[in-house]
């Protein structure tokens, strides 16, 4: 394993790499594809050594404070069934375009990250035996 900030770096100029690719270098492009998903993979890796230095509190209360944060994202969505509505005053899409709307916030808030960090804490506690919670 390299040094994370050497990971970091190297990340970066694979994704320079890929943007000043030509449209058509399918071929260097696959390449560099490959080569940035070993990079992740190895920068993955350093995430999970990080937690295994942590204490169970630690993770225990970044697990609650994740789960919070994921609530209040989910609270700012938008109540598809209200949304669709009826009579006339519906839109002729239903409530496909809240069905839009709530996945652009969750991704603007990061709530893929937020369940992805979820998980990989989970994976730690329980390697360890650690009884998780479950969410509220």
């Amino acid at each position: 394993m390299t040094d994370p900030t050497e990971l970091i770096r190297k990340l970066a100029d694979v994704q320079d790499r890929i943007l000043a690719l030509p449209d058509d270098a399918f071929a260097q492009r696959w390449e560099l594809r490959k080569e940035q998903d070993d990079l992740r993979s190895q920068a993955q890796e350093f995430a999970y050594a990080m937690d295994e230095d942590k204490f169970d509190d630690e993770l225990l209360s970044e697990l609650r404070a994740l789960r919070d944060r994921m609530k209040a994202i989910e609270h700012q969505r938008i109540d598809l069934v209200g949304q669709a509505g009826g009579g006339s005053m519906s839109g002729e899409m239903g409530n496909l375009g809240g069905v839009k709307i709530n996945r652009g916030i969750d991704d603007a808030m990061g709530l893929p990250g937020i369940k992805a960090r979820i998980g990989v804490i989970k994976g730690v506690l329980m390697n360890r035996g650690v009884d998780i919670p479950p969410a509220d």
